[in-house]
């Protein structure tokens, strides 16, 4: 069995078995909310073709001045619709697409450099519920979408998403578990080193045991 696979049964039927009790219908709701709230906030997005060729090259990445000219240089359609993409789950925009409006999320958290992003910006809501719906997935296009809503969560440094990375720390795939601790590095908050310390313990990949060691290094220094 290979690496991919091991546990995988095992982290799914976590899942399968929180249906059947107040804590399985609480994690329900949370993820109806979540993604209720964006859809809300985001309504049914219609590309054109300037904006579909900003968000589909993969030899680069689109500034935030390409995306807002891509959406009539409106920063709050371009945000929104960057959020309906992100969190889609019907499958309207391909996986190509969805990964970059991800990490272009992160252009529109705050007001880099003097605005911090914040918890209730609608950039770091729509990544965090994209965490939420794809965190037990274990193969395919799913895992992609984790891994990169991992990352730009990381790049947020809203200090409080800590408790949404710990868990993943346990996830059964290498890739997921490197971009944990790398997220939880950027993070730079120290609750995150008891958690790095006790995955390191047990880990056998040296790729996830590299990334936490990387990131214990760091942590130490925002003591």
């Amino acid at each position: 069995m290979t690496e991919g696979n091991r546990s995988t049964a095992g982290f799914r039927s976590r899942g399968s078995l929180a249906r059947g009790n107040p804590r399985g219908m609480k994690r329900t709701l949370v993820i109806v909310t979540l993604v209720g709230a964006a859809a809300v906030a985001t309504g049914a997005v219609m590309l054109d073709d300037d904006a579909r060729n900003t968000l589909t090259p993969i030899d680069s990445v689109p500034t935030k001045q390409q995306i807002d000219s891509a959406f009539d240089n409106n920063s709050q359609t371009a945000l929104t619709s960057l959020a309906s993409i992100a969190t889609d789950s019907q499958g309207e925009f391909d996986i190509g697409m969805r990964l970059r409006a991800i990490h272009a999320l992160a252009k529109y958290c705050g007001a880099p450099p003097d605005v911090p992003c914040a918890n209730n910006d609608l950039a770091h809501q729509s990544v965090a519920a994209v965490i939420t719906l794809t965190r037990t997935e274990t193969m395919g296009s799913g895992v992609l979408i984790l891994r990169a809503a991992i990352e730009t969560l990381g790049g947020m440094k809203i200090s409080s998403d800590v408790s949404t990375l710990i868990p993943l720390l346990e996830h059964p795939r290498r890739d997921i578990r490197a971009a944990t601790a790398r997220a939880l590095r950027d993070l730079c908050n120290t609750q995150a080193i008891t958690p790095l310390r006790a995955r390191y313990s047990v880990e056998s990949t040296d790729q996830v045991k590299l990334a936490i060691s990387e990131a214990l290094r760091i942590l130490g220094q925002c003591m």
